[in-house]
């Protein structure tokens, strides 16, 4: 991003530019972000591996799978359940509705966008329909389709962090591990796009702080510097899989 004082590129993480020693206003989100996964990878982990170790009958790996995905679906629908008040309404319904509140609901997107709350604001436009064809609303495809990766990157990091020591569940999540790959690259390969062709400026600082979130995922849970994370958004996919394998098992990387 760009110092909003003298212009000059900062890191979305700096708490004020060594330039000129403006405050980053944005630091303060972007790190309580991933305090906030932190807190809620740890807390939930305890409380997965404490109630999988008292499931009955389909075993510890079973148990897992049972309450994440209860988590994961939590999580997506975190709107979908505080505002749910038409049962029975269809998709067009909340299309309707989205373009009858547009003043209102573009006012409460734009919001989501400013606390950085990216999941609740693609949870919201997931459980409003808005429909992206229409004025105002259009003017946040970028930063909805940004967000879409950004969350499915931050579940599958869930997945990963929150596996047990059992050898079955290890060898599942080899498969979350290649998701997290190829979303990783996906969502670097729209990033790179759109930060390019978006023209709002407020838009661009919002993609650049999603961006910012993943690579601090990356230097944090595999204990990578900056350096390291450039050279491993380089690698094929397949590396990244090994590469991560090996870190989280305590194996080291290795060349393809």
């Amino acid at each position: 991003m760009k110092c909003p004082n003298c212009g000059k590129n900062i890191g979305i993480e700096v708490s004020e530019c060594p330039d000129c020693g403006y405050a980053n206003p944005l630091a303060r989100k972007h790190n309580e972000n991933i305090r906030k996964y932190d807190r809620r990878f740890r807390k939930t982990q305890d409380n997965v591996l404490a109630s999988a170790q008292k499931t009955e009958g389909v075993g510890i790996r079973g148990g897992i799978f049972a309450i994440l995905v209860a988590v994961i679906i939590i999580l997506a629908f975190v709107w979908g359940a505080v505002i749910a008040a038409g049962e029975g309404e269809t998709d067009e319904d909340r299309k309707r509705d989205a373009l009858k509140n547009k003043t209102e609901y573009s006012e409460q997107m734009r919001g989501y966008l400013e606390e950085g709350d990216y999941i609740t604001f693609l949870s919201f436009i997931r459980y409003h329909n808005i429909p992206f064809d229409s004025e105002p609303y259009i003017d946040y495809r970028k930063v909805y389709y940004m967000a879409d990766r950004y969350y499915t990157c931050v579940q599958l990091w869930e997945k990963i962090l929150l596996r047990s020591d059992d050898p079955d569940f290890w060898d599942s999540s080899e498969l979350d591990i290649s998701h997290l790959c190829m979303y990783t690259d996906s969502f670097l390969e729209v990033y790179k796009c759109n930060v390019e062709i978006e023209e709002n400026e407020e838009f661009v600082t919002y993609i650049e702080d999603m961006n910012s979130d993943i690579r601090a995922m990356f230097r944090r849970y595999l204990k990578m510097t900056d350096q390291e994370v450039d050279e491993f958004f380089g690698y094929s996919q397949a590396k990244k899989a090994v590469t991560i394998e090996g870190i989280l098992l305590g194996e080291g990387s290795e060349d393809e």
